[in-house]
């Protein structure tokens, strides 16, 4: 039983009686014998444990009393314990006064009468102790963290300990004092601790030459061998080439690690070297990033690096990017290249053509918006902003268009539909004159036959259908729209049929038809594009580039080009198969003298640039972005006016910086 009693010195404890048994008067006429009394205290638990020893017959029970610091006698316990009780614990709900002094004493019960007091058993509490000491190695800063508690009111300094030891906790030397910074410090950094040893540590409060029980010793701190430093990388060709410089003089081997970021299960050891090893080469390298790190080990302890993403050399004939950190600015959705390579960009949320600091526009929003291109923003051959975007009115949906002409923001009316709960896709391109053209789905929504093209004809806007006779073939994804140098436009389509999911290229012709051709690809039924685009130099000549699921490895998706060479389009290539990445990042673009075509794709392993020249083909290449665990937040590809290449990206969602690469 637990009972709380109150000690009338503003202390309070529970009594617990331990055990139990008869009790109830006797028939004999013995007068019961004093017992013995035993008392210890746990300064912990803040605790006091009595034990006596039973009477030699029947009682009525026992009458504990206790005495504080000389004073009188008082009963713990208003009635008889259980004569078959011979312990008790009092824990005190309060802390005791250190150095205070308790006598306790007991006798057993009668008949009403009390039999003869034991023997005193004195309690004296003592220097209160650090309930706790923690013992910690930090690799980062050299040595053991240690951190304690200081309770005590009296103490007057602290006196921290250490030993050696093995690893199984074995003393092996004599306990030293460390030099604490200050006496009554409750933390210390231990750095004069040797690699390969363990190490016991305890703590003892002290006021003048008066101990606490000492505290500890902890569990065996057993310093780890000291890492390498200076863990470094070199990209060479098809090969990362490590090095390292080495601290530890006990180590006896270094294995090599290595990762495929983003791919589960591609963790493996490529080498166990000797612990004098300073160099490793990784050969035989597919492009792309990997992560190394180093685990080293003792014998007993293994410790292993932070890792290093690293990636083989570009090959030849790879473009030369400079990278530009662009200032930090709000979430970019949208983004244009000047023909100086400068860059403009826009938010969509709020809707928003932001100023650039190269330019002389102020920031303009519409007063409302329903939906716009992803791309909404572009520049003319003036460096003008010009943007496209939809709203809806009581009674129709409009897609209007807004340009900077030089003074002030102006807007237009493109095209008028019924009204639609529908989020309907748009695509925006500028002419050389700086003219707007758009690809717009009427509705009811997906459908090829409700793709309009519009464009301005002596100041009117015109809308064609793009594929009148289509009926109800759907299409997929998001329709693009490309102007080629002679401004003749180009449109590309993902349509879906019960046999397959063909991309449809439709060319504008001069009557104001258009001609539909479908690209010969091995997507099959069921297949899904995640990101479809195409440039072309004319009618004849064109790239597309499409993301879909790899047929060869359902797990993956792959990157395919296509291109058009005197009218006919050629097998699509695939250029590089990778783990599905959730979002699609890619893009691609075509140089102004219709030279060079470059693609970029995100995936697990980094970012990818294949560029493509008459006399190289496709060249593969890796972009100095290393791999997030996120998707990236923003990527476009363009050329400016002097046929320079630009990647603008955003690398992390943690990073409020665009970077620009460029040639």
């Amino acid at each position: 039983m637990t009972r709380a009693l109150g000690l009338g010195l503003g202390l309070a404890f529970c009594l617990m009686l331990l055990g139990c048994g008869g009790g109830g008067g006797s028939s004999s006429p013995a007068t019961p014998g004093a017992p013995q009394l035993n008392a210890t205290y746990d300064p912990y638990k803040v605790e006091i444990k009595l034990t006596w020893t039973a009477a030699a017959s029947n009682i009525d029970g026992y009458s504990l009393e206790y005495s504080y610091n000389s004073s009188a006698y008082a009963p713990i316990n208003q009635t008889p314990i259980f004569g078959g009780v011979t312990s008790a614990s009092l824990t005190f709900t309060s802390t005791p006064p250190e150095l205070g002094v308790f006598d306790f004493r007991i006798c057993s019960v009668w008949n009403g009468a009390k039999g003869p007091y034991s023997n005193v058993a004195e309690i004296k509490i003592p220097i209160a102790p650090p309930p706790f000491l923690d013992a910690v190695y930090s690799a980062t800063d050299g040595g053991v963290h240690l951190n304690w508690a200081s309770p005590s009111l009296l103490a007057d300094h602290n006196v921290l300990e250490r030993a050696p030891c093995d690893t199984s906790g074995h003393v092996s030397g004599s306990w030293s004092s460390l030099p604490l910074p200050s006496p009554l410090t409750s933390t210390f950094l231990d750095t004069t601790v040797v690699e390969s040893q363990g190490y016991l540590y305890r703590v003892t409060a002290w006021m003048g030459t008066l101990p606490s029980p000492t505290t500890g010793p902890t569990l065996p701190v057993v310093i780890p061998p000291l890492p390498p430093v200076s863990f470094a990388a070199q990209a060479l060709p098809g090969t990362v080439g490590l090095t390292w410089v080495n601290q530890s003089k006990t180590v006896t081997q270094i294995q090599i690690i290595r990762r495929v970021p983003g791919i589960p299960g591609t963790t493996v050891v490529l080498a166990t070297l000797p612990g004098t090893a300073t160099t490793y080469q990784d050969t035989g390298l597919a492009l792309g990033y990997y992560g190394y790190s180093l685990s080293i080990s003792d014998g007993r302890t293994t410790v292993t690096t932070q890792e290093i993403l690293a990636a083989p050399a570009n090959p030849p004939g790879s473009p030369t990017l400079t990278a530009a950190t662009l200032a930090p600015s709000p979430y970019t959705s949208a983004s244009a290249l000047s023909p100086n390579g400068l860059w403009a960009f826009g938010t969509r949320t709020p809707f928003t053509a932001l100023p650039a600091d190269w330019g002389t526009w102020p920031a303009w929003s519409p007063a409302s918006m329903f939906s716009a291109p992803a791309e909404f923003l572009q520049l003319d051959a003036q460096s003008r902003p010009h943007v496209l975007y939809q709203s809806q009115t009581s009674v129709a949906d409009l897609l209007t268009h807004a340009w900077f002409d030089g003074s002030t923001w102006t807007t237009e009316v493109v095209q008028t539909m019924p009204t639609t709960s529908n989020v309907l896709a748009t695509a925006f391109a500028l002419d050389k004159t700086g003219a707007p053209q758009a690809l717009q789905d009427t509705g009811p929504g997906g459908t090829l036959a409700g793709l309009v093209y519009s464009h301005k004809v002596a100041g009117a806007w015109i809308q064609e259908p793009l594929d009148p006779s289509a009926g109800t073939t759907t299409f997929l994804g998001t329709p693009t729209l490309f102007l080629d140098a002679s401004d003749t436009p180009h449109a590309l389509v993902a349509s879906w049929s019960s046999a397959q999911a063909p991309i449809r290229e439709y060319t504008r012709n001069a009557n104001g038809t258009w001609t539909s051709q479908i690209l010969p690809n091995p997507q099959t039924s069921g297949g899904f594009y995640h990101f479809q685009d195409g440039v072309w130099a004319d009618a004849a000549t064109a790239w597309v580039a499409y993301q879909s699921s790899d047929p060869s490895n359902p797990s993956n998706d792959g990157f395919w080009v296509q291109r058009k060479v005197a009218g006919a389009w050629q097998p699509p290539i695939l250029l590089k198969s990778y783990l599905h990445t959730g979002t699609p990042i890619d893009g691609i673009t075509l140089s102004p003298d219709g030279t060079r075509v470059a693609a970029v794709f995100n995936t697990t392993s980094g970012l990818y640039l294949n560029t493509w020249t008459a006399t190289q083909g496709w060249v593969e290449c890796l972009l100095p972005i290393p791999p997030d665990t996120q998707p990236l937040p923003y990527l476009k590809a363009a050329f400016d006016g002097a046929n320079h290449l630009h990647i603008l990206v955003k690398p992390s969602i943690f990073s409020g910086n665009l970077v620009d690469l460029h040639e």
